[in-house]
């Protein structure tokens, strides 16, 4: 079984100021101050922040969902604005999941607008089907405000 999950967030902020943040190879280290609660512990395994990048993460006791996994970050395209990020090791994979990608693209709406289009694509063996009401766009949603809340202070 294919799925995705999509939430939209509008910002009052440049694409180019949106995505710069997104696409910085300090994301890793920002993402954890943006987000006190969330992770237990991220570490670069391996890579400069760049395509290639494997971070491996725990989350916080209490959140929900697997809480250990490592990503790697397989396209950060500036033309597109766009970044992938694919779980490689635990997390959804240890209970079923072939596929679970988070892909983030900034997409200009005006010359200080713009939509961060936050997705989650993921394909689970039909076995186990029903870990796929397990995929939320919560978390990608968390993170987009504060991404946002961020630039919009580094532009203030």
């Amino acid at each position: 079984m294919r799925g995705h999950v999509t939430n939209e967030l509008d910002v009052d902020l440049p694409a180019d100021d949106v995505w710069a943040v997104y696409r910085s190879p300090d994301l890793p280290k920002l993402i954890v101050e943006l987000q006190p609660g969330v992770f237990e512990k991220l570490d670069i395994v391996e890579g400069d922040g760049g395509v290639g990048t494997v971070l491996h993460i725990i989350l916080a006791s209490g959140v929900e969902g697997p809480r250990e996994w490592n990503e790697e970050f397989v396209e950060i395209n500036d033309e597109t604005r766009t970044k992938v990020v694919r779980q490689v090791k635990g997390g959804f994979l240890d209970i079923g999941f072939q596929l679970y990608e988070d892909v983030f693209k900034i997409i200009e709406r005006g010359p200080c607008s713009c939509t961060i289009d936050s997705s989650v694509f993921f394909q689970v063996e039909d076995k186990f089907e029903s870990n796929a009401s397990l995929i939320t766009a919560d978390s990608s949603w968390e993170m987009a405000k504060a991404i946002a809340n961020y630039a919009l202070n580094m532009n203030s």
